[in-house]
């Protein structure tokens, strides 16, 4: 039973890293020249002509973590073992585990997007789809499942989770440039709700000795759209009835949000810029509210039974009556609306200018990121290259909490075109997890090749028509 709850584990927080699509820009794009999706790490940056995509605007994949595979997984003469394997010792897999364990997962689907000048003025419009999602395990779950009761004999389980929420995201952009020394801009996001859910166990003890086994749980359920469905059984919910109708689509909650920007050119060969972005709420109208009410559950461990396979088969099934109780929901919806702040960013930069070559500039960018099971910081340390005035590359380093990495963008922008691919984190070092997966034809098995290291991998991929004439001179965005 244990080896089977921990395998689970496993393949959640690893399969959600392959599943994910980015929300967050190209970080190593904030300098970039030509990046005509500028706008979206600071709203005071402008795109160099007037911009259109639909649907193939941006494409990117992603998703970021405090894990690592190869704190999960362990592959060794051609097989791939979890951390549960005898050969793994319990004293360095329990020095990779942190207090707090999470998974971040957010997609943008870009709809539209449309940038054009006015004076010196840049206006965007553009339409998004967004899914922020979030899986968070405790120090005491992996413990648990790797020591056993051997370690310890109190684990506590409070924090366990797994949030998920969709919304459509409609925002107006503008900025100015005052004599070429000083931009400010907004972007100002409306949202609807598509759909959100949560399973939060807010208090899960499990206590253990000789004379008794104890279970202290309480969760919560929470679910919003007018399509689900869900049946019950008196006043418990039965999970495993919840569905969408689709007859009944609809606005699961509003919210609005705004992203602030600002940039100067301090020096002419230097400028400072920084970005607040998506600072706002969300209003979820909730459909499904389910309380697990706090509520203990002890019982006489099989030792004290007699032992014996009999005995440990009875334990198993006492414990899982007890457990039972975290996932199990007394109906209390009608409740009313929740209210709460989108993950918000902030990034901080600095970038000189050579003096001796002026198509080449060094940056640096701070970014960090709250309101999420896990807060981020970093720093990147970019270098950026124009060599023509139609073509543009960058690359960087970064340190920060989650992991050491180079990325690199490519930006090719003509009159008529702008094409960018680029990537934050690039794996140098990867595991192929295809042995646990059962029956994988071998065609896939390509596709099961995931970074070794921490869980941030990700690739960008933009395209958008570029109409008008050049408003931006990269040999002269620095000069007074």
């Amino acid at each position: 039973m244990k080896k089977t709850y921990s395998f689970f584990l496993t393949l959640v927080l690893v399969f959600g890293l392959s599943s994910a699509l980015r929300a967050q820009e190209l970080e190593t794009g904030y300098f970039l020249g030509g990046n005509p999706y500028a706008f979206r790490l600071n709203p005071a940056f402008q795109s160099e002509r007037n911009v259109f995509s639909i649907a193939l605007g941006q494409t990117g994949l992603g998703a970021w973590s405090n894990l690592g595979v190869s704190t999960l997984l362990y592959p060794d003469n051609g097989k791939v073992y979890t951390f549960l394997n005898d050969r793994v010792s319990s004293a360095d897999f329990m020095r990779k585990i942190r207090k707090s364990n999470s998974l971040d997962l957010d997609a943008r689907v870009n709809l539209l997007t449309l940038g054009f000048w006015a004076d010196q003025r840049f206006f965007t419009l553009d339409f998004n789809v967004r899914s922020l999602n979030a899986v968070s395990a405790p120090y005491d779950l992996f413990s648990f499942l790797k020591e056993g009761s051997g370690s310890r004999n109190s684990f506590d389980f409070s924090g366990m989770g797994i949030r998920s929420k969709e919304f459509i995201e409609a925002a107006f952009g503008w900025s100015k440039n005052y004599e070429n020394r000083f931009n400010v801009g907004f972007r100002a996001k409306g949202l609807v709700g598509i759909a959100e859910a949560e399973v939060l166990v807010q208090n899960l003890k499990l206590t253990m000795t000789n004379e008794r086994w104890e279970v202290l749980s309480k969760s919560v359920l929470n679910a919003s759209s007018p399509a689900l469905t869900y049946t019950k059984s008196g006043n418990e919910l039965d999970i495993s009835s919840i569905g969408f109708d689709n007859k009944h689509i609809g606005p699961a909650g509003f919210g609005a949000a705004v992203d602030l920007g600002v940039s100067w050119n301090v020096l002419p060969v230097l400028t400072l810029s920084a970005s607040v972005l998506d600072l706002g709420v969300m209003r979820w109208n909730r459909e499904i509210r389910g309380l697990s009410p706090e509520s203990a559950y002890a019982w006489v461990p099989a030792e004290q039974e007699g032992g014996g396979q009999e005995g440990w088969d009875a334990e198993i099934e006492k414990a899982k009556t007890a457990l039972s109780g975290v996932i199990r929901f007394q109906d209390v919806s009608g409740s009313g609306t929740h209210l709460e702040m989108l993950p918000f960013r902030i990034n901080a930069g600095a970038e000189f200018r050579m003096p001796f070559y002026e198509r080449l500039t060094v940056g640096a960018l701070y970014q960090g990121r709250g309101g999420t099971c896990y807060s981020r910081h970093t720093g990147r340390f970019s270098l950026n290259w124009n060599p023509l005035d139609y073509l543009s590359m960058s690359t960087s380093t970064t340190l920060g909490n989650l992991a050491k990495s180079i990325g690199f963008a490519l930006n090719l922008h003509p009159a008529a075109f702008n094409l960018m691919i680029g990537c934050d984190y690039i794996p140098f070092h990867c595991v192929n997890i295809s042995p646990l997966i059962r029956d994988i034809p071998a065609r896939y098995q390509s596709l099961t090749i995931l970074p070794r290291d921490r869980m941030n991998l990700n690739l960008y991929i933009g395209f958008n028509m570029a109409v008008g004439r050049c408003r931006l001179d990269h040999k002269k965005r620095f000069m007074w």
